[in-house]
């Protein structure tokens, strides 16, 4: 059975139910909503429920699955996963880990005792009775020596488990996928699992497996949902136009929401309150654009997700080049937005140009930076009679040339020489006050075709 929506309509009774249940989603709240939902529908009529936590004992969870209740002829159990099933990317684990514990309130640190455990199970290693000596294996690991002192004072305070269970847990959800539902049924929940999970496999095929997605026309309500109850939680007061603020910086981003806000809620302390101010200046605004985006698409001549990023740089975003920003709303920032296109178009047809030379290296569009700069930018680099110095000024071996000429290979020197010429006519017709989204959509759609109209 492949993954299907969460709803309420696609658990069924629990007669009717699978051995297995799962609900994963990215956002440990929403994980949780949906799953209490779910524990609605399937204890109606009087099954017993057992619940564990993340940070509860695996073996007790197991033992609970493995046992018959004596009180109802109906079980459920439900247990959060999430630290059996590990990450795609360890090294995201041990940095979350290591921001959560920075933190310091209570919190931060259940946070990091939640990512250390999945960091243990993804790199397959055991808490061990040296955290330095586990620590350091981490750093190893992630190769990331300098995390190896934070993790080690995380590790010494990070509660002891009373028997693994971890491989018993998972033995015992498999043998009730083989067996079927007898009265007992798993409701296992796993906020961010990794892509390619067997054991969310294993119940796609054999149970039911459920995704928590946010639209975008609920999420504005569920962001706020999600605000509010952890505010509770912390004892923490947030006004309504903070929570539109930290909307509005995290692009709605469900995740990213969820990560700032709980930065928003240590800063703020029990009892505290947070403003839309002190948004302003705590989060770093996600929503602005970054222009270098726009290029790559433009260098892909990818022409859906060029013109998209175009219509976004000229949103009211903050627009971001490297380490200047741009406001999109200023009156030069057209002028400003097509030099810095000509510079890349201007760019895109040197390198091309004198790769396109007798004697120039081979430049493959798969060639890693640190490859380019050992092979192609010595060469680019080298003077040329009779000026007697390079065009690229020394700094063929920036990353910005390297990406000029991934850019280039995708464009013949003619069609940049033509989308170069014609943006001397568009910058007239910006200064004879011609419209500026249309033009500039205009004039990148013929760059995308060739430098031709």
């Amino acid at each position: 059975m492949p993954k299907k929506e969460f709803s309420e309509e696609a658990v069924p009774a629990f007669d009717a139910a699978p051995p297995v249940v799962a609900i994963t989603g990215t956002v440990s709240f929403f994980v949780e909503e949906a799953a209490a939902r779910a524990r609605e529908r399937l204890s109606a009529g009087g099954a017993e429920v057992l619940r564990f936590a993340d940070d509860a004992p695996l073996g007790a969870a197991a033992e609970a699955l493995l046992n018959r209740s004596l009180f109802s002829p109906r079980r459920l159990v439900e247990i959060d996963v999430s630290r059996l099933l590990g990450t795609d990317s360890p090294v995201e684990l041990a940095l979350a880990a290591f921001e959560a514990w920075a933190r310091g309130s209570p919190a931060g640190k259940r946070e990091a005792f939640r990512r250390i455990r999945r960091l243990l199970v993804a790199l397959d290693l055991s808490r061990g009775t040296d955290p330095e000596e586990t620590a350091a294996a981490i750093a190893r690991k992630v190769k990331r020596p300098d995390l190896a002192e934070p993790l080690a004072e995380l590790l010494r305070e990070l509660p002891e488990e009373k028997g693994a269970g971890g491989a018993t847990l998972l033995s015992t959800l498999r043998l009730l996928l083989e067996r079927g539902n007898d009265g007992l049924v798993a409701l296992v929940t796993a906020a961010s699992p990794p892509a390619k999970a067997e054991l969310l496999a294993e119940i796609g095929r054999k149970g039911l497996l459920l995704e928590v997605r946010i639209g975008d026309k609920e999420v504005d309500a569920a962001l706020g949902r999600l605000a509010l109850a952890r505010a509770k939680e912390q004892e923490v007061r947030i006004e309504p136009a903070a929570i539109a603020r930290l909307r509005e910086r995290t692009d709605s981003d469900p995740a990213i929401f969820s990560a700032e806000l709980e930065k928003l809620l240590d800063w703020a302390g029990e009892g505290g309150q947070i403003r839309a101010a002190d948004v302003g200046e705590q989060v770093v605004d996600e929503s602005s654009e970054v222009i270098y985006d726009f290029f790559d698409a433009l260098g892909r001549r990818d022409a859906a997700a060029t013109l998209a990023r175009l219509e976004r740089l000229f949103s009211g975003r903050e627009i971001h080049a490297g380490k200047r920003s741009f406001d999109s709303e200023d009156d030069r920032w057209p002028q400003i937005f097509l030099g810095m296109l000509a510079d890349e178009i201007r760019r895109m047809l040197l390198v091309l140009s004198r790769l396109a030379e007798k004697g120039a290296p081979a430049f493959d569009p798969r060639m890693s930076f640190d490859r380019y700069k050992d092979r192609v930018a010595p060469w680019l680099d080298e003077p040329l009679p009779p000026f007697g110095k390079s065009p690229f000024g020394g700094r063929a071996d920036g990353y910005p040339m390297y990406k000029a000429a991934l850019h280039a290979t995708h464009f013949t020197a003619p069609e940049l020489a033509r989308a170069l010429a014609r943006a001397a006519e568009v910058d007239v017709q910006l200064k004879n006050s011609a419209p500026i989204l249309e033009t500039l959509t205009s004039y990148v759609g013929s760059v995308i075709a060739g430098g031709r109209p």
